[in-house]
């Protein structure tokens, strides 16, 4: 995936470039309602950039779309090793901010989200086991999550090149607290559709199951994401330009 503050943060950053609409909500360093100003600014920023700002290397949000993104998942009920391919993240610009905290002196940014609905689609090989039960396919698949709270916790340092203080996120952290997962694979067991129906059907008996044993490996690999594309503006557009100063 390009590598995701969340699609949400660098929102954040992209409301004070002054390159962008006048009509973006500006929020100010020394504005003692700084964090409430974020809540509701980032969201609405994210929804003006569905397409993406060039200038800045700003993808299109809806959808997100990611090249590769590989998982291995070892110990427990759940062994698998999934590779995805061509990915595509929709839902993210119907994210509402339920919970905000900036604290610039120490260059940490803390958020919580809430999206209705994000479907992850992507081309998929996978191979391994769930429970006594091997699995293994290769073709599409359809990761739903209902009603997604999502955590992030981003640690930055400061960084100053040509005069000029930038934030550069060194370490990002993320948790996906779902309501619901709703999960299907095409083509399991190669095109075995009475196979592929009963998997389909035993994956989403025990979603919970199979997602919490897989959740830190899907949590690790879209931090690695959301850093790297809030990376892209945190690192190219000066602190005082998205925080406004005074």
């Amino acid at each position: 995936m390009y590598r995701n503050i969340l699609v949400l943060v660098f929102a954040g950053a992209a409301l004070g470039q002054n390159s962008l609409p006048e009509d973006f909500t500006r929020c100010r360093q020394k504005d003692s309602k700084l964090s409430e100003c974020l809540k509701s600014a980032v969201p609405d920023a994210m929804r003006r950039m569905k397409k993406g700002i060039p200038l800045l290397s700003v993808p299109p949000l809806e959808p997100l779309q990611v090249s590769v993104i590989n998982i291995d998942s070892g110990a427990g009920p759940v062994t698998i090793t999934q590779n995805y391919r061509n990915i595509k993240l929709h839902g993210l610009t119907d994210s509402v901010l339920t919970f905000y905290k900036a604290d610039l002196k120490h260059y940490r940014l803390r958020t919580d989200s809430i999206t209705p609905k994000m479907e992850f689609l992507a081309d998929y090989v996978m191979k391994g086991r769930i429970l006594v039960l091997p699995i293994q396919g290769k073709g599409i698949a359809n990761i739903t999550m209902v009603n997604l709270v999502v955590k992030h916790d981003l640690i930055g340092e400061p960084v100053t090149r040509d005069g000029q203080l930038y934030m550069h996120i060194k370490d990002y952290k993320v948790k996906f607290i779902p309501q619901r997962v709703i999960l299907y694979f095409s083509n399991l067991f190669n095109g075995d559709k009475r196979l592929g129906d009963q998997m389909n059907m035993f994956l989403n008996e025990n979603s919970d199951l199979v997602f919490n044993e897989l959740k830190d490996s899907y949590e690790k690999s879209l931090s690695s994401v959301f850093q790297e594309v809030t990376n892209r503006i945190f690192d190219k557009v000066p602190m005082k330009d998205i925080f406004i100063e005074d």
